[in-house]
């Protein structure tokens, strides 16, 4: 650990060295090596903290012989330190994005200029940093990185880690980018080659992921999280997890149970597209009763839900039931492929009540070009519904539907500003006597616009942000 030499620096540098004392570590690494790669989450440390797959890639590269260390941002970070040593980002040679969310774009961006670096890898040079972008965006946007990673992994890491690693260690940009080509599921932009197939590993249960430190701050702070599963068996229409993660990969109970005895002084976080899915849930659930585990999972189907697991959350502090109906109206549900039924609603609400919530957060999404106001009506009356069975604080997540590339919508075109804003204005009228959260539609609309960017249009952006900034990026990409 160094403190840094100039006074300006200091404010950036506690900041880290804040969070990463917050941090409890339970796999920890020498950091001393050859070959030095910066993992650099393109958003705030809440938002990385929350992020398995962050810490999880971070673990394998260490465990493979590579020094990595991690990284977030913050818009007026200019030095940036990592978590593990406080070392400067200009030390490291290989600078690895773990991007997960469309707006992370303007991020990676932005932190590129606060550091000098070129966005365009046409104007990088030997001396400047590798850039290799990844995550879970590249599952299924692969192409709005293309003007600014010389590399780009699409899908698991685990399935070509050797060879991934391999090249790596190769430590000099032209030789690396050369052993990246043989890698299928890499895209090398510089070279024109666009990846064959999304990396897809089976063999979970070889190396179960789950976090090497327990952060202090984000959604799932002083939580050990885990994966429970890959993929999932349902096939919703608007969501990317079902049709790109295939096939569905579980982690078996004996693993998972290694795990909880190892770490069973720890509260955990269990990962999975719904935990209610899960083939041997009862199996879990008895070891989490065992040890007295406390724990709470990431998303849960309305028509799985059973009374002892909402009750074993209740009892490890979850102090809000949290579901999603999506659709208010059983139309709208079966457009969105949803697969559940009212009575499924019902039930789940009544046994949400039954294991002593009182607390609700529902989520829906609206903007089908199908909707009618019947339909949008209907999600008061779920609300309404939830309010007579005795839930006394009820929150509604809205959102617009935003067609994703790869899943059976990416054909759909996003409704107009004008409409979404109707559509917005109408639902909070009828839903004053409610508490609403709701992502913006402007947002929302820059979301779907990245998501179907092109090679062109990466090119075309990063040439905007150079001249014009982020403020008249997102203006143009929103007038598109």
């Amino acid at each position: 650990m160094r403190r840094p030499r100039k006074s300006s620096d200091y404010r950036e540098y506690y900041e880290v060295l804040r969070y990463r004392k917050g941090e409890k570590v339970l796999e920890d690494f020498p950091y001393s090596g050859r070959v030095k790669v910066a993992l650099i989450f393109p958003n705030k440390y809440n938002i990385a903290s929350s992020s398995l797959s962050f810490s999880f890639v971070a673990k394998l590269l260490n465990e493979s012989g590579i020094v990595c260390e991690r990284f977030f941002h913050e818009g007026w970070f200019r030095k940036y330190y990592s978590l593990e040593t406080q070392s400067p980002l200009d030390e490291f040679r290989i600078w690895a994005f773990s991007v997960h969310h469309e707006l992370d774009f303007f991020n990676v961006l932005e932190l590129l200029k606060n550091k000098g670096i070129p966005l365009s890898w046409r104007e990088r040079n030997k001396d400047h940093p590798l850039i290799i972008v990844g995550g879970a965006l590249t599952y299924f946007a692969p192409f709005m990185f293309w003007e600014v990673a010389d590399a780009i992994y699409h899908g698991d890491l685990e399935e070509y880690l050797e060879k991934f690693v391999e090249s790596l260690l190769l430590n000099e940009k032209g030789k690396v980018l050369s052993s990246l080509l043989q890698i299928p599921s890499v895209s090398i932009p510089p070279e024109g080659k666009v990846f064959k197939k999304l990396a897809t590993y089976e063999n979970l249960n070889d190396n179960p992921p789950y976090s090497h430190v327990i952060p202090s701050y984000g959604e799932f702070s002083k939580r050990l999280l885990v994966e429970v599963g890959r993929g999932c068996i349902r096939r919703c229409k608007f969501c990317v997890a079902g049709h790109t993660q295939k096939p569905v990969r579980f982690i078996k109970p004996n693993v998972l149970k290694k795990i909880v005895e190892k770490y069973k002084e720890e509260k955990f976080g269990f990962i999975s597209a719904t935990i209610t899915d899960y083939p041997w849930l009862d199996e879990l659930l008895d070891v989490l009763e065992r040890y007295s585990i406390k724990f709470s999972v990431s998303s849960m189907r309305m028509d799985g839900l059973n009374l002892r697991l909402l009750k074993l959350l209740k009892k490890s502090g979850q102090k809000t039931f949290t579901v999603a109906p999506e659709g208010g109206s059983q139309k709208i549900r079966d457009i969105l492929g949803k697969d559940i039924e009212e009575e499924d609603i019902e039930n789940a609400l009544q046994v949400g009540r039954e294991a002593g919530f009182d607390r609700i957060k529902m989520y829906f999404i609206y903007g089908l070009e199908e909707e009618r106001e019947e339909d949008l009506i209907a999600i008061k009356e779920l609300a309404d519904f939830a309010r007579s069975l005795g839930y006394t604080k009820i929150t509604l997540s809205l959102n617009p539907l935003i067609p994703k590339p790869r899943t059976p919508f990416e054909k759909r075109a996003m409704l107009p500003f004008r409409i979404l804003r109707e559509k917005f204005l109408f639902l909070k009228k009828i839903l004053r006597d409610y508490r609403l959260t709701f992502e913006g539609i402007r947002e929302s609309i820059l979301q779907y616009r990245l998501a179907f960017a092109d090679e062109s249009l990466s090119r075309e952006w990063v040439k905007i942000y150079e001249k014009f900034g982020d403020r008249e990026l997102r203006r143009r990409i929103l007038k598109t």
